[in-house]
């Protein structure tokens, strides 16, 4: 898919997702699939037909011994064939899905919106449900663990 093609592919997703204002996706590759911000990236250089996704979950508990066990369970056996995987944002902490897409000049934006919402939603919940089964202790962020302290 040709730079052309995956911005006109974009201002359709736009159109699809419903988006009041698209600048952010057609600027930056950024848009909200539900309540899961999304990372579109294209890379025509390196592959014009792959799209790098990325979709941030949320933040990593401060306990993180026994949700590294389930994560790592959860890129084995829910990985969609190893093109999805859980891993960390270094600078934040933040838990993202990372998946990669094949892209060809006949992919709808319609096929497309509805492959970044079935992952943005099979995802979030798969993390809420690794971050349910964690100790309530380890479930709370680290500022109410700090005002509990106080």
């Amino acid at each position: 898919m040709t730079s052309e093609q995956y911005q006109s592919l974009l201002n359709e997703l736009a159109r699809v997702g419903g988006l009041a204002d698209p600048s952010p996706l057609l600027d930056h590759g950024r848009v909200k699939v539900g309540e899961v911000n999304v990372l579109l990236e294209h890379e025509p250089n390196y592959d014009e037909n792959l799209l790098q996704v990325r979709m941030l979950l949320g933040g990593f508990p401060p306990e993180q011994q026994d949700i590294t066990k389930a994560l790592l369970e959860a890129n084995y056996t829910s990985g969609y064939g190893g093109e999805c995987v859980f891993s960390l944002f270094p600078q934040s902490d933040d838990v993202v899905v990372t998946m990669k897409l094949r892209l060809d000049s006949a992919m709808s934006a319609q096929e497309l919106w509805q492959q970044l919402s079935d992952v943005a939603t099979h995802g979030a919940r798969m993390w809420e449900a690794i971050v349910s089964a964690l100790p309530a202790a380890q479930r709370a962020s680290p500022m109410n663990s700090v005002a509990a302290h106080v």
